[in-house]
């Protein structure tokens, strides 16, 4: 009997056959198939379907709905939306000025007395970040100037009418478009298309108050840090 298998698995292997394969097809050990058929060379174009139809058996279980990516992927789909539910849709304004200020903190500019300036790629980050000026903060919508800042065979034009729009800045606060040149990219870099915006307002006094409202929260993290116990 083992004989009748050891003769149909070496004339699958010499039409190209994957070891696999005729393991399946006869039904016997995958090790006893690979010592009967390993003095059986494969000519170029086998070894290739073989190849290509791996790729093909890989991409096809990837995206069987019960493989690990898809089931992962609606484990974190579940996290987020469960997640997503945790944050009120309305912002007090106490939660604006702690986010407005937190995130001022991390990337606005901070070595000047006179000048408020936060920079971002992210549109949804920007409109936040007006609402804090704008209903903390209290600015006056005259005081604001926007800033692009592009890789220069990027659409300056385009960019300019984007973030007049996200921001709600009228393009005659604008400044002049800053060019942005990358020798590692060689000016080619298209990550991000309508480059960054920048928030600029000239006021010594909201400044100071950004200022304090940063020291506060580094106050308030200090004493967090050092009440809390480690269970």
């Amino acid at each position: 009997m083992r004989a009748v298998e050891r003769k149909r698995a070496r004339e699958l292997r010499r039409i190209g056959w994957s070891v696999r394969a005729i393991t399946e097809e006869t039904r016997c050990s995958k090790s006893s198939i690979s010592r009967w058929v390993r003095d059986i060379p494969l000519t170029a174009e086998q070894i290739g379907r073989l190849k290509s139809n791996q790729d093909r058996g890989r991409a096809k279980a990837a995206n069987h709905p019960n493989s690990p990516k898809h089931v992962w992927a609606r484990i974190r789909t579940g996290i987020e939306e469960a997640a997503t539910d945790e944050i009120h849709r309305r912002c007090p304004s106490y939660m604006l000025k702690i986010l407005g200020s937190a995130l001022y903190w991390a990337e606005g500019y901070k070595a000047g007395n006179n000048m408020v300036n936060f920079s971002n790629s992210d549109p949804c980050m920007v409109q936040l970040m007006m609402d804090f000026f704008k209903k903390v903060c209290k600015v006056p919508p005259s005081k604001f100037r926007g800033v692009v800042n592009i890789h220069p065979h990027l659409d300056r034009e385009k960019a300019k009418h984007f973030w007049s729009t996200v921001s709600g800045i009228p393009l005659g606060q604008f400044h002049g478009v800053q060019l942005a040149v990358s020798r590692a990219s060689k000016q080619k870099r298209d990550t991000l298309p309508l480059g960054t915006f920048r928030i600029v307002i000239c006021d010594t006094r909201l400044r100071s108050r950004i200022r304090g409202w940063i020291l506060g929260i580094q106050r308030w993290a200090n004493n967090n840090g050092a009440n809390s116990s480690v269970g």
